[in-house]
């Protein structure tokens, strides 16, 4: 009975500490809701809301370049909303890459709670909207900064894109832990869910590493051991010298605009066929549990009114 409990004991701290430590989410804006804030051009963004695999309804921004080369999906952080990175979103359409930027659960606008198989799930669902709305005639482009980096290489195992970006990620959940708490045994308690190095060695499309020379969150090593282990033979690493955790963009924003640019034109567009991958049995429950979901959520609007 007491290995019992302090089985459970243990497994019980270790997802509150990973639910603690890892996301930071926030409901209110950095400055408004409007993109235009953020130097986002209002003709060329549109607001867009999708739906996850279990019901929870994804709020985001769909943004095009004047002349696209490519499309991508942008995984957020783990702190505040969409609009804590809204101001590099310019930047990467500069760099000629639309961007679907969007919320995972419980962050800004998005419903839910967040969770971590709920944000993969999110991830994905985002995936397939853009898949959707994309022009198909450009690759597209998966890109992950800070623990987003992290996500997006786990929705990589379920949905393809032409090309990967991991901006000051970590190499995996324990690794990172034991960087920020060197002197506790807190990475005992992490699982090993991001386990981002893992992905990236069976990777087959493009990869570019974006980091900073000096994160202090990140150690710059990491960025290294994705590069090294990648398994596609087309992979970069771009080093901002210097550059910390969050200041990438504005410390060295026009070799980051040419470095992605790069990429960007030497990737091509595959042509596959996007469907669910997920056993029959799965599609049914989910689809029971997003349609339960959505008459709560128009009883609770009902009432509301």
């Amino acid at each position: 009975m007491v290995g019992g409990a302090t089985i459970i004991a243990l497994d019980a701290g270790r997802r509150l500490f990973r639910l603690l430590r890892l996301f930071c989410p926030s409901r209110d804006p950095i400055v408004s809701w409007n993109p235009g804030d953020y130097g986002l051009p209002a003709e060329r963004t549109q607001e867009i809301w999708t739906e996850s695999a279990d019901g929870q309804m994804l709020h985001g921004w769909y943004c095009r370049a004047e002349n696209p080369i490519a499309s991508g999906l942008y995984c957020h952080g783990n702190t505040g909303n969409l609009t804590n990175t809204a101001h590099v979103m310019p930047r990467l359409l500069e760099s000629g890459i639309n961007i679907l930027l969007f919320d995972y659960r419980g962050f800004g606008k998005s419903s839910g709670r967040p969770s971590l198989h709920g944000v993969i799930s999110d991830a994905v669902a985002a995936a397939r909207f853009h898949e959707q709305i994309r022009p198909k005639e450009l690759p597209s482009i998966l890109y992950g900064y800070s623990l987003g980096g992290a996500i997006a290489a786990q929705a990589l195992r379920h949905h393809a894109f032409d090309g990967l970006i991991l901006q000051s990620t970590f190499t995996s959940l324990p690794e990172i832990t034991r960087a920020a708490f060197p002197r506790l045994p807190l990475h005992l308690f992490t699982g090993r869910l991001f386990d981002t190095v893992a992905i990236v060695r069976e990777l087959s499309v493009p990869l570019l590493v974006i980091h900073g020379g000096a994160d202090e969150v990140c150690p710059p090593w990491m960025a290294r051991a994705l590069h090294d282990a990648c398994g596609s033979p087309d992979k970069q690493m771009h080093i901002v010298d210097g550059g910390l955790h969050k200041d990438l963009w504005d410390r060295d924003p026009e070799p980051l605009v040419q470095s992605i640019r790069r990429f960007a034109a030497g990737l091509r567009p595959a042509k596959r066929i996007i469907g669910d991958t997920r056993p029959p049995l799965a599609q049914l429950l989910d689809n029971a549990f997003r349609f339960a979901r959505r008459c709560c959520r128009e009883r609770l609007a009902i009432k509301a009114v």
